[in-house]
């Protein structure tokens, strides 16, 4: 009210020097201002004062908005998880945000879905943990996947309940027009899952209008029920102008033996490797390229050898990376040992074990690895490998090439891949590299920071009941320098160990 202003001036002078005026309107705030006593003038500007800061409180009519009503949440059909399950999930999310793989994974074999109240914080924690969203989309149950649907933020959670959607629905546009890029690509992962044919068609209908790093990521979802339908899509992708995105087509499409890309590189490598049958064993015919045709470039060859490597074996470890391995018609066996020795051994070794991770070809991982050990390959390599191979042949083979404990070097390599298993260990399995493990850090006089990872990390692929040994190894471990260095690190390693026998002991109660 304009009366306000000149009351605020009164004050700051003083009534005094002017005495405070009632407004003349006819209206209810007026009429009670009427009825201070302005004989005193003070004590009226005051109490006008707060009759207009109490008039603005509730005086007023309260802003409206209309928005539309929220579909209310369907019931869950998934029974909670225990309460005590709900206290490792809080443990974990808090010191141990590693385990959260393996415990989303118990939750949701035995189909059970996270308490309502941690909701909210298991969706946030997807949020910077994007390789954890199909775990937790797989826990949420549809009060989770309603609560993802109202904060756009959290719609990965939803993609989960969209693995059974009409594609035409709202939900599945949304995602798919509005979605990030790593919440698109694995809705077109879900797509693909029921409908191959479909989710390809609508990949197909907004590449041209995609940035090369959206196109990549969503070219990785193919790989999903991967199948000739999809070649002639790949084949002009083949001709993207991003340099990874080609690549990728060359991977898939090397992944389908009947491909004509597949077709092309054996048709080439012919000219180039021949396996030829002796009286006692194979022999392996090298010839190297002499130049890099210009219709190479396209089907994958790189004509510009990393540092340290001749051009002319280069394109030709390449151009075995992309051959079926289903050409060669002999034993992977038979071959890994022709390889080995071979004047062309590491061109040969390198290109078949790429083949072999393209083509996700356990045969011929076993071979490779069992005739040539670890050590011939790079970490990154020999994990790629072992992954292809059941449990059983991934144990069997570190035991066979489990190195004497005075080689450091290698020990440590063999370590750095018991470390990276994508399951747990048997418990037997467990209890030798728990051997191997406390054997090399006792017998260092240095500490070493190579073995730093496979400690901090076998505590999460080692099995979980061996725990209380490592409690009982760790007590009784020799004091001093330079033990001293692995004090923290052990018991670290015994607290994330101890933890995952927490967990899985919740589950086996119930």
């Amino acid at each position: 009210m304009e009366q306000w202003q000149s009351w605020i001036g009164t004050a700051l002078i003083g009534t005094g020097r002017q005495t405070p005026t009632l407004p003349q309107a006819d209206d209810p705030l007026t009429t009670v201002l009427g009825q201070l006593n302005w004989s005193q003038p003070e004590q009226a500007l005051l109490g006008a004062a707060a009759t207009i800061a109490v008039h603005q409180r509730v005086g007023q009519k309260p802003l409206t908005e209309t928005l539309p009503l929220v579909e209310p949440c369907p019931l869950d059909d998934l029974p909670i998880c225990s309460a005590l399950t709900t206290r490792h999930l809080q443990v974990a999310l808090a010191a141990h945000p590693k385990v959260m793989t393996e415990l989303l994974t118990l939750m949701a074999t035995a189909g059970q879905r996270i308490p309502a109240p941690w909701l909210p914080k298991l969706l946030d924690f997807g949020l910077q943990n994007p390789h954890l969203r199909p775990q937790i989309a797989a826990v949420l149950g549809r009060r989770g996947q309603w609560l993802a649907t109202q904060n756009p933020a959290w719609r990965y959670g939803q993609v989960r309940a969209l693995t059974i959607f009409a594609p035409d629905s709202s939900a599945s546009q949304a995602i798919w027009e509005q979605g990030s890029r790593s919440e698109r690509a694995l809705f077109l992962q879900r797509w693909r899952e029921v409908n191959p044919n479909a989710a390809r068609e609508a990949l197909e209908s907004v590449w041209s209008s995609e940035r090369a790093k959206d196109r990549e990521a969503l070219l990785e979802a193919l790989a999903t029920h991967l199948s000739l339908t999809d070649e002639p899509f790949l084949e002009k992708a083949l001709d993207d102008r991003g340099q990874f995105v080609r690549e990728l087509a060359v991977e898939l499409l090397s992944r389908l033996p009947e491909s004509g890309l597949s077709q092309r590189m054996a048709q080439r490598v012919q000219s180039f490797v021949q396996i030829r049958r002796t009286d006692t064993d194979f022999m392996i015919e090298v010839v190297l390229p002499q130049a890099c045709e210009a219709d190479w470039e396209r089907d994958g060859i790189n004509s510009k050898p990393p540092k340290g490597h001749g051009k002319r074996a280069w394109w030709l470890q390449q151009m075995l990376a992309s051959v079926p391995l289903s050409i060669w018609q002999a034993d992977p066996s038979a071959i890994a040992q022709a390889i080995k020795g071979h004047e062309w051994e590491d061109l040969l070794l390198k290109g078949w074990s790429q083949a072999t991770q393209h083509q996700n070809q356990a045969d011929w991982a076993y071979a490779l690895i069992n005739q040539f050990g670890l050590q011939h390959f790079d970490e990154v390599q020999c994990t790629e490998l072992l992954t292809l191979l059941s449990s059983e042949h991934r144990e069997y083979l570190l035991r066979q090439h489990l190195p004497p404990q005075h080689e450091d070097r290698t020990l440590t390599h063999w370590l750095y891949q018991v470390a990276q298993s994508p399951q747990p260990w048997s418990l037997e399995f467990s209890r030798l590299v728990l051997k191997q493990l406390l054997g090399i850090i006792r017998s260092h006089k240095n500490n070493s920071y190579s073995l730093l990872y496979p400690v901090r990390n076998m505590a999460l692929t080692l099995h979980p009941q061996i725990a209380p040994e490592v409690a009982d190894a760790i007590a009784h471990f020799p004091q001093g320098k330079p033990f001293n260095y692995w004090q923290s690190p052990l018991n670290e390693f015994l607290d994330r160990l101890s933890f995952r026998l927490e967990i899985h002991q919740a589950f086996e109660a119930n």
